[in-house]
């Protein structure tokens, strides 16, 4: 093999060896996905920062990515009725927001009808395959609440600002009601579909005595819960490390073939 040769064939290696070296940083070092849920019935509102609105107009039901504040402390939080100097929630003095991993903060009533903030970790755990997560969060103005699933109760004596979950088979989960801890159902939590690989949050939001009581829901998804590897011949499926690493030796195996061909006979 000539010096120029060498000099390509180390050059690639060193190329290939700091692009694997960066892959495993940036899988080591996670970004922050965090999210706002509007769960405050009734009320459009603003998000104000240290005196200056950063989403204004957040309806009910709405998520917003707050993912850019990715370890900041957002001061002098405050939210208030759309438009207006009415404040719903704070002053918060400080807020830190997650630098890392997945969270969502809602917007919601407490027990007895007070406007809140809750930030709750969001559990990405990898799934075995053709399973799911099917979280359930409290934060409605209502009771401690058991969700009753046919004859059982998988869920129980949940509070406000509370949250249980459970990995199950993917697939509808229909008929599940919320009843007072330990008490008869009340009322229908909507048929929810769980896909495979994804953690299913569904918020209990609303006041139960002011006929608002509702429920909204947020996927988390790309947790497993498939083969990630699928032999089709090709690259595809294949973790970044090892693809590129065969890409580094089919590329040194093309040089020395190379260099082979170049000194046949003539």
């Amino acid at each position: 093999m000539t010096k120029r040769i060498r000099r390509v064939a180390a050059a690639m290696t060193a190329a290939v060896l700091a692009t694997i070296g960066f892959s495993a940083t940036a899988q080591a070092q996670p970004a922050a996905s965090v999210m706002l849920l509007h769960g405050i019935p009734g009320a459009d509102v603003d998000v104000v920062v240290d005196g200056t609105v950063v989403i204004p107009g957040f309806k009910p039901g709405q998520m917003q990515d707050l993912s850019s504040f990715a370890g900041q402390t957002l001061k002098n939080v405050e939210v208030r009725a759309a438009g207006s100097q009415t404040k719903l929630i704070g002053p918060i003095a400080s807020l830190p927001v997650p630098a890392s991993g997945s969270a969502t903060v809602v917007a919601h009533l407490d027990a007895n009808g007070t406007p809140r903030l809750t930030p709750f970790v969001n559990d990405t755990t990898p799934l075995p395959a053709g399973q799911g997560r099917l979280t359930v969060r409290h934060t409605a103005a209502a009771p401690a609440v058991d969700i009753v699933l046919g004859a059982s109760r998988p869920f129980t004596n949940l509070v406000n600002g509370a949250q249980a979950s459970a990995v199950l088979p993917a697939g509808p989960i229909a008929g599940a009601k919320v009843a007072p801890a330990g008490g008869a159902p009340i009322a229908d939590v909507p048929t929810v579909q769980l896909a495979a690989g994804t953690n299913l949050i569904v918020y209990a939001v609303g006041s139960l005595s002011g006929n608002t009581f509702t429920f909204y829901t947020q996927a988390v998804s790309g947790l497993g819960g498939a083969p990630t590897v699928v032999n089709t011949g090709d690259l595809a499926g294949v973790p970044t490390t090892v693809a590129l690493t065969l890409l580094a030796a089919l590329g040194l195996a093309t040089l020395g073939g190379a260099v082979a061909i170049r000194r046949r006979p003539a």
